[in-house]
């Protein structure tokens, strides 16, 4: 079955601007997507962790996400680990990929040179959905009633992210993140992966290499 591996990202941040505020806490996910169908297949690893800005959390943004200097206070994002999933994956998909990626590359610089795809703009959400007033993350997985996670928390948003982009909402049931896949990933001498059941170790068995062109 022809796949690729997709890492779902989100952040948490002091403020809105990658250069002036600093991240405070990340989630990725990295999983196993069909690519004829954009369907998740299986979760193959993930991480998430929270990070001491440095400075006091500012009161508008502790007001959106709840999080506070005594939750950040003396951690740490491990570069190591989310630079090993991000490099793991096809592709990066973020609900607003502009935003995080700029924060991600606060931990591992070489982030927005990978592939990304924005499952906000990349998605023609309001052409397929005339009544849709907006394409905010929650209000989306409102309008299709998809599961939700804890709002403005890193792992929560990935989640949210993850129900609804893989709605079959496209004709022939294919997943709505087909539409931001097959248009940021042109596959090359695309072969099968070993297929992983759950049960398994995923670290002791072996995939075969892809190449990529990314467009």
């Amino acid at each position: 079955m022809p796949s690729l591996r997709v890492a779902y990202v989100d952040t948490e941040t002091t403020g809105l601007s990658s250069r002036t505020d600093r991240i405070i806490e990340i989630a990725i996910v990295l999983a196993e997507v069909d690519w004829d169908t954009g369907r998740i297949l299986r979760r193959l690893d993930q991480y998430e962790a929270l990070q001491d800005p440095g400075c006091p959390m500012p009161a508008g943004a502790q007001a959106v996400h709840g999080i506070t200097d005594a939750m950040v206070r003396g951690r740490r994002i491990e570069a190591a680990a989310c630079s090993a999933l991000l490099n793991a994956a096809d592709i990066c998909l973020a609900h607003n990929s502009g935003f995080d990626k700029g924060f991600v590359a606060q931990v591992v610089p070489e982030a927005p040179d990978l592939a990304w795809g924005c499952t906000c703009r990349g998605i023609p959400w309001q052409r397929l959905y005339s009544g849709l007033r907006t394409t905010s993350l929650q209000g989306l997985s409102h309008f299709f009633g998809s599961p939700r996670g804890t709002a403005h928390r890193a792992l929560g948003d990935v989640e949210t992210t993850m129900n609804l982009v893989t709605l079959p909402g496209i004709e022939g049931e294919r997943a709505f993140q087909h539409y931001v896949l097959h248009k940021k990933v042109r596959r090359e001498d695309l072969v099968p992966a070993v297929v992983i059941r759950p049960d398994l170790d995923f670290g002791g068995l072996l995939r075969q290499r892809r190449t990529a062109t990314w467009g």
